[in-house]
């Protein structure tokens, strides 16, 4: 594996500490560098493969997590997903997720990124670990700032208030009539 004899792990699941799954090719294969945050390590599969597998894991599927996507924030082409959402895990892809050179970085652990004198993205870890990336500085800036969207969007979902009818008696009596008075007024209107 690009010089390193350590045995590569057959399987693996995106977890709390998972900050970067990123492509390794040796010889005609693509193995994943796994990046935690106290340690790395390879595994027998590609990015992807590991991103499918960690959605099944957390109950979903990678194509039902880019639907959502979607649904959420309207992105289509190279969107960030939510893995599982209780952990915080969303991740984002480095390029099309078809193509062997895409990777994929957590959200929540990118401290900083700048770009380097070729042009391509160095990451900052939270932890101080830096990883360059083969990525135009502006497109991983886009993707930094589509997923902090979702984050955003999809906690709002979650925090989503109460229902109307629990609104409701939150207001004092008065208001209350207020509001049942204005509600009435506004059918009328729209009647007539």
């Amino acid at each position: 594996m690009s010089g390193i004899s350590e045995t590569p792990l057959d399987s693996y699941v995106i977890n709390q500490t998972t900050m970067a799954v990123l492509p390794v090719e040796e010889g005609k294969r693509v193995y994943s560098k796994v990046i935690e945050r106290e340690t790395s390590f390879y595994v027998e599969l590609k990015p992807l493969q590991i991103i499918e597998r960690s959605c099944r894991f957390f109950g979903s599927s990678y194509a039902g997590r880019k639907a959502g996507t979607y649904e959420v924030i309207g992105i289509s082409h190279k969107p960030p997903i939510v893995i599982d959402s209780s952990n915080h895990l969303y991740f984002f892809p480095t390029y099309s997720s078809n193509r062997p050179q895409c990777g994929w970085i957590s959200h929540k652990y990118i401290h900083t990124f700048q770009e380097s004198s070729l042009g391509d993205t160095v990451v900052i870890f939270t932890n101080e670990q830096t990883v360059k990336l083969d990525v135009s500085y502006k497109s991983f800036e886009s993707q930094v700032h589509r997923t902090a969207y979702l984050r955003t969007k999809f906690q709002d979902r979650l925090d989503g208030g109460l229902p109307k009818k629990q609104e409701f008696m939150l207001y004092p009596k008065e208001q209350q009539l207020n509001l049942v008075y204005d509600f009435i007024l506004r059918e009328l209107r729209n009647r007539y």
